[in-house]
């Protein structure tokens, strides 16, 4: 493991840091960003994907009127395949075109010369990681990274500490486990399950993709996977793979948030008194929480299952006989939520900031994503009190509509099915516009890739860029 001291240590002697960016997932967020804070970026991309970057390079100063766009294009975008390119001309932001989006590891020693932060997305996981673990990450890609180090792989289901040990440490709801054997024909579950559910595998023949099978119970979910199988749509290998759990009815929201480990720091005055005292907190615990941002929220759509639910109901049932409907996520939107479930949301982040800090310290730093499924039933469903406090943020999570504290009520409750601790790529809808809550709290434009780019900024003035880095 590359030990984090010594990525703090390299950005001391920083003058002039610079935004690393994989060219793919949220690179012109983050782009725009670094454009809108007076930041220089090196976007790092492959020949396959370059055109994205080439036809939508950002160009210009923070707060320039443009209106001759390729003048601007040309004063300020340097596109290059070689890093030596690099360190002999004056670039605002640069382009590097690598034939694989690994091939960054082995310039490590040069990125550091030209002063880069990497800022990770999934894209850096999964293509530079090197395997499921991040071991290339974690022990040879010497650059610093603006966030957890150690925590991107947690995405990774399967490893010994993926995000569902920490969700159970959080004691965060998630979508219950359910045991089942692998057999020549598919798979048989230990125990009849009367309910929905879903088996989440590896996707036979895309490497960085899921496939996904949805059942009204386990027998009908047995009979599907055989049908899948039979199909050529899985395979037994993938299925040794999966994962089986109880399907949550309800709406996906993806939570963006931003920990600033610099407002950590900062007094927020009454506002962290008051809060210390009303959830029973340190005022250290409050200021953690505090300065746990929340930015936006965004949901998926996915291929091919938006084109189904278009269709008339007797057509999809046909189709359904011959087709396993896909997930593959392919645009966002921008949604809201009733403002009274919030708090549930943030009991949630909280309990995970803290949880993370703990287990594996530094914890989160920076942008993170908690994508959710809001179904509608009672607490003991899930395992939690069903009396709800305001001193249950550090012990334990609740819930409750309305504050309810009727035992049997029936209320919201956030069901967390996945876990970034990285830039999200549903945060592109508020490129350009901001984010929704961010936009209000600021009295500006703040879209994630630029409260990115506003940390650093920050950051470096204040002598604080080591707070950042792992």
């Amino acid at each position: 493991m590359i030990d984090r001291s010594e990525m703090q240590e390299i950005v001391r002697s920083y003058e002039e840091p610079k935004m690393l960016i994989i060219g793919s997932h949220s690179a012109l967020d983050a782009w725009s960003g670094a454009r809108n804070y007076g930041l220089k970026a090196l976007i790092y991309t492959t020949r396959e994907r370059a055109i994205i970057y080439l036809q939508n390079a950002i160009a210009g100063r923070p707060g320039e009127v443009i209106e001759d766009l390729p003048q601007v294009v040309s004063r300020d975008v340097l596109v290059v395949d070689d890093v030596k390119d690099l360190k002999r001309k004056d670039w605002q932001y640069a382009i590097l075109v690598l034939d694989r989006y690994d091939e960054v590891v082995k310039y490590a020693d040069e990125l550091v010369d030209l002063e880069c932060i990497q800022i990770p997305n999934r894209a850096f996981t999964v293509y530079v990681g090197g395997d499921d673990y991040c071991t290339t990450i974690e022990r040879d890609f010497k650059v610093p990274i603006f966030g957890s180090r150690k925590l991107l792989k947690i995405e990774n289901r399967g490893i010994e500490r993926d995000y569902y040990w920490y969700l159970e440490k959080a004691g965060i709801p998630y979508p219950k486990p359910i045991k089942f054997k692998v057999s020549s024909t598919g798979i048989v579950i230990e125990e009849r399950v009367n309910r929905p559910l879903i088996l989440k595998a590896p996707h036979p023949e895309r490497e960085f993709e899921r496939a996904f099978i949805f059942a009204a119970d386990s027998e009908d979910l047995e009979l599907r996977i055989a049908d899948a199988l039979e199909r050529g749509e899985l395979t037994i290998e993938c299925l040794k793979q999966a994962r089986v759990e109880e399907l949550i009815l309800g709406p996906h929201a993806n939570f963006n948030f931003f920990f600033s480990p610099i407002n950590e720091l900062k007094s927020w005055g009454s506002v962290e008194e008051f809060y210390a005292k009303l959830y029973n907190l340190t005022i250290e615990q409050a200021k953690i929480c505090l300065a746990n941002e929340f930015l936006s929220i965004d949901e998926r759509r996915e291929t091919i299952l938006d084109g189904l639910k278009r269709l008339p109901a007797d057509v999809q049932l046909k189709l359904l006989k011959r087709i396993t409907p896909t997930f593959e996520v392919t645009l966002h939107s921008i949604v809201s939520i009733r403002e009274s479930l919030l708090k549930d949301v943030l009991r949630c982040a909280n309990r995970l900031i803290l949880t993370l800090r703990e287990y594996e310290p530094p914890g989160i730093i920076g942008a993170w994503c908690l994508q959710t499924l809001i179904t509608w039933g009672s607490p003991k469903e899930y395992g939690l009190p069903s009396a709800i406090s305001p001193h249950v943020m550090i012990s334990e999570v609740g819930f409750g509509i309305y504050d309810a504290v009727k035992a049997e009520a029936p209320m919201h409750i956030p069901v967390t099915q996945d876990l970034a601790l990285r830039h999200g790529g549903g945060t592109n809808v508020h490129m350009g516009i901001g984010a929704q809550y961010s936009n209000a709290r600021y009295g500006r434009r703040i879209s994630l890739g630029d409260r990115i780019a506003l940390e650093l900024k920050r950051a470096e003035k204040q002598g604080m860029l080591h707070l950042l880095v792992t």
